[in-house]
């Protein structure tokens, strides 16, 4: 079978280990996710473009703000994780999520990828200094992160040098949180591509779309999380908002 991945750069690494002639990857740029319309529009695109040759389209994204609802593809199969994004990939399951949400729910998850692409604490603290300068950055970035209690890297098995983890480490240390190190697993990803989903994926047929309903079994009820598992609901300042 062969399979379209259309994923967020954030995975870039996990997901090149699985490259081959029956598996194309499109790699779209992390910043989308601040704006999910942008998002949604930008995976659409890639799906539109996707040849008649590719039997499935895998997406490297989970409900992701609802940035993947009313997506479709009207000559292909979809499959997407059931996930609200993709920490549980990294982690290598839902379970493991849980396990690590019930533990210490006010965790801000980092991996190689997101830190590579400055998103995480002193990534967007940087970008507020451009913008705002440093006194009301230094406002803005403890405001919007003082609900967390924890800093989490997580191993996924691909290589990491010792300047990303010293980035988590200072990302702790600039927040005054608990550092931790997460093993994870690329048992997520393996599953992307066995060809038989189980429930931990939403599978769209040719021409059905994406509704938030299909992920909802997941994201409320006995596994209710918060609304943003990688982040806590970030307090609200004008800095996050005009970014």
């Amino acid at each position: 079978m062969k399979y379209l991945v259309i994923a967020c750069s954030v995975m870039k690494h996990e997901l090149l280990k699985f490259e081959s002639d029956e598996i194309s990857l499109v790699f779209l740029e992390q910043g989308l996710h601040n704006a999910p319309e942008k998002l949604k529009e930008a995976i659409q695109e890639e799906i539109n473009k996707a040849a008649q040759g590719e039997e499935t389209i895998v997406l490297g994204y989970g409900l992701c703000g609802n940035g993947i609802v009313g997506l479709k593809s009207d000559r292909q199969h979809v499959v997407i994780p059931r996930v609200h994004d993709c920490v549980a990939l990294f982690l290598g399951s839902r379970e493991k999520y849980d396990e690590e949400h019930k533990k210490e729910p006010g965790t801000y998850y980092l991996t190689r990828g997101w830190i590579e692409e400055k998103d995480s604490p002193l990534g967007t603290f940087e970008k507020y200094c451009q913008r705002f300068g440093k006194e009301m950055a230094e406002w803005g970035i403890r405001e919007e992160f003082k609900l967390y209690t924890r800093i989490a890297f997580v191993h996924t098995g691909i290589q990491v040098s010792e300047a990303h983890r010293e980035h988590a480490i200072d990302n702790a240390k600039f927040l005054g949180l608990k550092y931790e190190e997460i093993k994870g697993s690329l048992a997520f990803f393996e599953k992307m591509f066995q060809g038989s989903w189980d429930g931990d994926f939403v599978i769209l047929r040719p021409g059905e779309e994406a509704t938030q309903e299909l992920f909802l079994d997941f994201c409320e009820g006995p596994r209710e999380r918060t609304r943003k598992s990688r982040r806590r609901e970030k307090v609200s300042n004008p800095l996050s908002e005009e970014d």
